[in-house]
């Protein structure tokens, strides 16, 4: 599992909190804030509807559904010089046609701070409580066939004909980091981490997945010029399951570097050397890095790296699953109100630790998929977009084809 970076609510980086995922194009939304004295409220709304034509990611008997989901947001924000501070409140829930079961609605509740009491100090902080769900086909059902899916386990773990729902569970996060050294200094010094605990409702599916995660990142940062900089991370992810799956530690030392708006591109690349251990099982030492860049090389055009490499847990009955990815969008502004994405992915995940060696398995996915975005008002942009995956696996309940069409819009006030 990866250790994760604690970024906190930066005054740079306000314009996160109204959910432009297209901040980079022309086309996002421009919300009108609700004053409530020191704070104001950004409401914002996501709804679409969704064709699946392989709602559990079967090899055969595939199952279709329409589906309509709706995600309102509500962010109080609120800023006293570089210091920033939110709560925030998350809906997730869609409506599945084919099964009431495939339904499903997920909460996310959190607050968070930025403070900077001095030009050489940052502190982030974050609570998050969340209720979310693993979707029929996927998690403790992933590989089922048809059938076992529809006659779900019930909470004594045996499959007696009841109807089961989709997997729900509670992720409680607290979070922290500090950054030391003032921003144009030739060197900084940063330690971010985050304690996870996972507990899922249905006995069946604790037994191996209930955990608790501590992740920690310490580096360094040094300023090469004005706008690159080299870095040196150590990661830390402790792992301790509460039922039957064992428990895992990794770590990680990386070195990079990150750089912004040089050859008209933004981004950051870091190369480095991976440590896994599993308790009872052997320890894996991999080779392990990661890219991300943003690249505009003329007007309106903006293409998105990304790709990495490491080992981190898998769900049970496996251990390890080492992951390998790669994937590319461009974006188009074709007017000041639209524009278009086109994207491509591939990944390679190989899964071990299977109690029966012969079940340990390969699966090697591509994906592709266009997106089209039209921003009718200031407050309102509808959009269409259609995705593909194939999957290949050694084991042929894994392997399957996916189509996902959606029509939506993105309203804010």
């Amino acid at each position: 599992m990866e250790c994760k970076n604690i970024l906190g609510v930066s005054f740079l980086g306000l314009t996160c909190l109204v959910g432009a995922q297209t901040a980079l194009a022309q086309v996002a939304l421009k919300p009108q804030a609700i004053p409530f004295e020191s704070f104001v409220l950004i409401p914002t709304l996501n709804t679409r509807t969704v064709f699946d034509d392989n709602v559990y990611g079967l090899n055969s008997n595939e199952v279709s559904s329409f589906s309509q989901v709706i995600s309102p947001s509500l962010s109080f924000v609120a800023q006293d010089r570089l210091n920033v501070y939110q709560l925030f409140y998350n809906l997730n829930a869609a409506g599945f046609a084919n099964d009431s079961n495939d339904s499903y609605n997920d909460h996310k509740l959190g607050v968070s701070a930025h403070l900077e009491p001095s030009v050489r100090l940052r502190y982030d902080a974050g609570l998050t409580y969340a209720l979310l769900h693993d979707d029929r086909g996927t998690g403790a059902s992933s590989g089922f066939g048809l059938q076992r899916i529809i006659n779900d386990a019930n909470n004594d773990g045996v499959f007696d004909g009841g109807i089961g729902e989709v997997d729900k569970y509670k992720l409680a996060s607290i979070s922290g980091g500090v950054e030391y050294g003032a921003k144009t200094a030739r060197g900084t010094l940063v330690a971010n981490g985050d304690l996870n605990q996972k507990r899922y409702s249905r006995d069946s599916s604790a037994a191996a997945r209930d955990n608790d995660t501590v992740n920690v990142l310490l580096g360094v940062r040094a300023r090469l010029m004005p706008k690159t900089t080299f870095l040196i991370d150590y990661e830390i992810s402790d792992t301790n399951y509460k039922g039957l799956s064992p428990d895992t530690k990794g770590t990680r030392i990386l070195g990079g570097i990150t750089w912004a708006n040089t050859v008209q591109s933004t981004g950051k690349l870091r190369l480095g050397q991976g440590k896994r251990d599993v308790d009872g099982g052997k320890s894996t030492d991999k080779f392990t890095w990661d890219l991300g860049v943003v690249w505009k090389p003329v007007p309106l055009h903006t293409i998105n790296i990304n790709g990495g490499a490491g080992t981190g847990d898998a769900s049970a009955p496996y251990i390890s699953v080492e992951s390998t990815n790669y994937s590319v969008s461009w974006t188009y502004d074709w007017l000041d109100r639209v524009s278009t994405t086109v994207n491509y992915g591939t990944s390679e995940d190989d899964y071990t630790g299977n109690p029966l060696p012969a079940d340990n398995r390969t699966d090697e996915a591509t994906s592709y998929g266009v997106r089209v975005n039209y921003q009718m008002r200031r407050w309102l942009i509808l959009n269409a977009g259609i995705n593909s995956s194939d999957k290949d696996s050694n084991l042929s309940q894994f392997t399957n084809k996916r189509n996902v069409m959606s029509i939506g819009a993105q309203v804010s006030l």
